[in-house]
């Protein structure tokens, strides 16, 4: 079975095992260690891979690394693990960030079972850089996850070509995901470049609402546009078409894998008419608007996306958390970020229900004031 089938295989079981694992411990047995055998690393050989390794360098003694891999008796792989329910913060890749300072080592891992962050050394060669050179998600595996895994089978590994080409797969990856956000989710900034390269008049409020719904609107026949022409290029080509038929297929699995349907579920329903309820105490609750993407759903102001009330993200049942707009902060690539709470049930909305409020007054207020 090819590696592709493989990790594709083990990606479907990994929802069986979700349940029962409550802690960290369980998810290195569950989760990690399996996924290693997968990479072709003997799990059970501690001269390959070795539990609880110890880095002592200098004035830092007794550091202790969940998992290192190991070759010609010398660590090549940190990997820090955290719980399957616990988001890879901050706080965590600084954990990693300590281990590259007092030790020579090049690659790093931080995973939480589902989620796999590849770091590797920055400009200061004796640090490690800031962001991951690698992102990947067990769960939503693309064509080019895999290919770039496989340069971690153990077969296939060489560190010294991991390194090389680390920068520039980090910034082809961010840059990647950039403007999937902005095509999916334009910011006000990319509205404004778009606009201001097809639109002679002034970029007004209402202008710059319709340029954002036309790039969404866009980008989807653009995908469109090109898995038909894929599919009529195959079915017209007769000459090649035996040849070219499985490459084909493969690429507009790719374009599906990348752009998979996005359906709202139950729970994003119901957390939408519990800020419904909610806003009706000062407001229509018509102007209580949803608008689902594809990582997360959004619950709109005026079904404006200038105006964010909060954002579910309710893809992993097993780590459900709310996101909310009263305290808003800006990615490196311009898009708002919230406040992201942590909530064991639906129902928890309710909790927030004065901060909902303070965020749909804002919104009136500026409203008004227009």
């Amino acid at each position: 079975m090819s590696f592709e089938n493989k990790i594709k295989e083990f990606s479907k079981e990994i929802n069986t095992k979700l349940e029962h694992i409550d802690s960290e411990e369980t998810t290195k047995l569950a989760l990690i260690i399996p996924f290693l055998k997968l990479m072709g690393y003997d799990t059970a050989n501690p001269a390959e891979v070795r539990a609880e390794y110890t880095a002592d360098v200098g004035t830092k003694q007794g550091e202790k690394v969940d998992i290192a891999i190991i070759e010609d008796n010398n660590p090549v792989i940190f990997i820090e693990c955290k719980q399957v329910n616990n988001p890879l913060t901050a706080d965590y890749i600084s954990q990693l960030y300590r281990y590259f300072s007092i030790t020579d080592i090049q690659i790093g891992i931080l995973t939480n079972g589902l989620e796999y962050k590849f770091f590797t050394t920055g400009d200061d060669n004796n640090r490690m850089a800031d962001k991951p050179f690698l992102d990947i998600d067990l769960l939503n595996l693309t064509k080019n996850d895999i290919k770039e895994l496989e340069k971690f089978i153990k077969s296939e590994f060489n560190i010294d070509d991991v390194v090389n080409r680390a920068d520039d797969l980090k910034y082809r990856n961010l840059i990647k995901k950039t403007l999937i956000q902005e095509l999916e989710n334009p910011s006000e900034d990319f509205v404004k470049v778009i606009g201001k390269q097809v639109y002679e008049g002034i970029l007004t409020p209402a202008i710059k609402e319709k340029f954002t719904s036309l790039i969404i609107s866009v980008n989807t026949e653009i995908l469109n546009e090109k898995v038909e022409k894929r599919l009529v290029d195959a079915v017209t080509n007769n000459d090649k078409l035996e040849e070219s038929t499985q490459s084909t297929l493969e690429e507009i699995e790719e374009t599906v894998e990348d752009k998979p349907k996005i359906i709202t579920t139950d729970k994003e329903l119901e957390g939408f008419y519990i800020i419904r309820s909610i806003a009706t105490e000062i407001t229509d609750c018509d102007r209580i608007a949803i608008r689902d993407r594809q990582s997360y759903c959004n619950i709109l102001f005026d079904d404006n996306q200038y105006y964010p009330i909060a954002r579910f993200h309710f893809n992993n049942l097993n780590n459900l958390r709310i996101e909310l707009f009263d305290k808003i902060e800006t990615y490196d690539y311009g898009t708002k970020k919230g406040d992201k709470i942590d909530i064991i049930k639906i129902s928890d909305v309710y909790n927030y229900k004065e901060r909902i409020l303070n965020i749909i007054k804002k919104y009136i207020k500026i409203k008004d004031e227009n």
